[in-house]
């Protein structure tokens, strides 16, 4: 995977994980993003990815949606009569090559969860869970476990 197309799934898997994260469900809670973002794709924002770089940076991201586009990894959905994407939704290809590429760092679970809260990408996340149990898992060596360290709650003046 070149850099350029990395660094454009990486932030889509970072809004899916963020996405994960809000209760879609409450009420009042509504905008642009969250709408877009649960029923058309990952709302395609290049200049705020980009930001605090250099306008090239923002093109870079346009052209990497474009070529993945083409290797039939990305689903870009476009402005009527425009050229200016929207919104994208990556390919379960893409989703599982950032993640391995990511080594360790993306939270399937929560890519998972957000996933299974669009209606664009409830098949993508049934994929990636049956996915994820066919890899193989990290043992871990009892001295290397480390408990839990949550303090014990205080008794209070009627617990006494």
């Amino acid at each position: 995977m070149q850099l350029k197309h990395f660094q454009l799934a990486s932030r889509l898997l970072a809004e899916i994980e963020v996405f994960a994260e809000i209760d879609v469900s409450a009420v009042g809670i509504s905008s642009t993003w969250l709408d877009g973002m649960r029923i058309r794709g990952i709302p395609f924002t290049p200049e705020y990815w980009s930001a605090g770089h250099s306008p090239s940076r923002k093109m870079q991201l346009v052209r990497a949606a474009r070529d993945l586009e083409r290797q039939g990894l990305l689903r870009r959905l476009a402005e009527p009569r425009r050229d200016r994407t929207v919104y994208v939704i990556p390919s379960i290809t893409l989703l599982r090559q950032t993640i391995e590429n990511l080594s360790g760092q993306a939270d399937v679970d929560a890519i998972c969860l957000g996933l299974r809260k669009t209606h664009w990408g409830t098949e993508h996340a049934v994929q990636l869970g049956q996915w994820t149990e066919t890899l193989p898992q990290l043992p871990i060596h009892p001295g290397e476990v480390v408990p839990h360290s949550h303090p014990e709650p205080k008794a209070s003046e009627s617990d006494r």
